[in-house]
């Protein structure tokens, strides 16, 4: 009965602490498996607040080229108006020419005309005897149609001078009539250049202050970014002390040198460390290389090895991990188009990708990474 009694209990010890042993093996898994959805949130987030930045930027771009242009055309306009104000002033000055000439004129007419006037009060009163004897003292008839003759001359003379001045001044008059209207037509067409003006100062107006929103867009993005950045650092960080304790410990990279992931492209457009960031201008990390090399153009496996992830990863774009064994793996980011899949064994030189620019991209390029447990490393120590 005691035997029996004691293998109960050696059961019920196990039943109860079987639960605390299996709660125990999958917690790290559990808590892995959190942290890798929150993570995928902040990669997420991160994306789409780059997204939004590149969005706001290019309209941003296409409001300054608007803005460009409204200005150029404001020049224009602004010389137009000045062109017009100079045929303004230079009309005023010809009128006021014009005007004085007119005065002079009148000033004239009005003293030949008095002038004549006294000739002919002269003629009333003391003159017509003496035209009347000049006419009578004509010893024949032909002598006398001659002095008839000479005293038509002469107030004719005085008649022509009044006519003469007359049809000057007429001209003159007409000659201001037409300044005057050639000013009319100016002023009404610097009404409408001054209205153009004031539109496009308008519309200049609303683009400066578009612009100004953009900005403010974008440096809220940029900070949405960054705080989705660190949010994934800081989760990665978390969770890699629970992920290393079923990894190897630290080791030394033994293998051969690694073959140059995009054939006949060496030039490095962006060496491993710090730099200043192609979009945010600030100084970052870069954990890797960047290759210059055309889009649609090969991307090598550097080594044999097995296909840990094969999708669309954050700023990476389109990226491909191999784990090459021994804790050693690399990525190759921004790809236009996946040419393996996750699980896949790859040879080295294998073509496992095309170059893209998709993610967190300026251009078409490979950003080449070497891992060592999960941390980077400077590639160009594996690379010949």
């Amino acid at each position: 009965m005691k035997m029996k009694q004691k293998w109960i209990a050696v059961l019920l010890l196990c039943v109860l602490c079987a639960p605390v042993c299996l709660t125990g093996f999958d917690a790290g898994h559990v808590f892995a498996a959190t942290v890798q959805e929150k993570i995928t949130a902040a990669s997420k987030e991160k994306q789409e607040a780059l997204d939004k930045i590149k969005q706001a930027e290019k309209q941003k771009d296409d409001v300054v080229a608007q803005s460009e242009q409204l200005n150029r055309e404001i020049d224009i306009v602004q010389t137009e108006i000045y062109e017009i104000d100079t045929i303004i002033e230079e009309a005023d000055a010809e009128i006021k020419t014009k005007e004085d000439e007119i005065a002079e004129y009148e000033k004239n007419i009005e003293a030949q005309d008095e002038s004549f006037k006294q000739v002919l009060r002269s003629m009333d009163e003391t003159s017509a005897l003496s035209y009347l004897e000049l006419l009578l003292s004509s010893k024949s008839f032909s002598e006398f149609m001659i002095n008839l003759e000479t005293i038509h001359e002469i107030t004719q003379h005085d008649m022509a001078a009044i006519d003469e001045m007359v049809e000057l001044k007429n001209g003159v008059e007409a000659a201001k009539a037409v300044v005057e209207t050639r000013k009319a037509e100016q002023e009404e067409a610097r009404v409408i250049a001054a209205d153009k003006e004031n539109t496009l100062q308008d519309k200049l107006e609303e683009k400066e202050a578009l612009t100004k929103t953009l900005d403010a867009d974008i440096e809220k993005y940029k900070k949405v970014y960054e705080a989705a950045r660190a949010e994934e650092e800081k989760l990665k960080n978390s969770v890699a002390p629970e992920l290393s304790k079923s990894t190897t410990p630290t080791v030394k990279y033994t293998g051969g040198k690694f073959c140059w992931p995009a054939p006949s492209y060496t030039r490095i457009s962006s060496p491993y460390g710090y730099r200043i960031h192609p979009i945010y201008k600030t100084k970052k990390f870069h954990s890797g290389v960047d290759m210059a090399a055309p889009g649609g153009t090969n991307i090598l496996a550097a080594e044999a090895g097995t296909v840990i992830r094969a999708t669309w990863n954050g700023g990476y774009g389109n990226c491909v991990i191999i784990d090459h064994g021994n804790g050693v793996s690399t990525l190759y980011g921004h790809a236009r188009k996946l040419l393996v899949t996750k699980g896949q064994k790859v040879t080295r030189g294998q073509v496992i990708a095309l170059v893209g620019t998709t993610g967190n991209s300026t251009g078409n390029h490979l950003h080449f990474e070497v891992l060592l447990n999960g941390k980077t490393t400077d590639p160009m120590a594996y690379l010949k």
